[in-house]
């Protein structure tokens, strides 16, 4: 775990604070990669993340196939 944490010493502060913010809509990415949360807390956070707030707003426009707007690859 410690190779996990080497990305802190590149940082002026910790953001994990931040990121554990239950408004946070990461909030589950960084209890399942940087705290090693239990899977019951990963399992509520990412309920509640996908249930309310941006990550919701996205998944609820998404087509209920899976595509946003068109099916296939994003052609630029």
């Amino acid at each position: 775990m410690g190779i996990q944490h080497d990305w802190k010493k590149l940082l002026k502060a910790d953001p994990t604070d931040w990121l554990l913010e239950p408004t946070d809509p990461v909030r589950y990415l960084a209890l399942r990669d940087i705290v090693d949360a239990s899977e019951r807390v990963v399992n509520a956070a990412r309920e509640k993340a996908h249930h309310e707030g941006p990550i919701a707003t996205i998944l609820n426009n998404m087509n209920p196939e899976g595509y946003w707007i068109q099916p296939g690859p994003v052609l630029s």
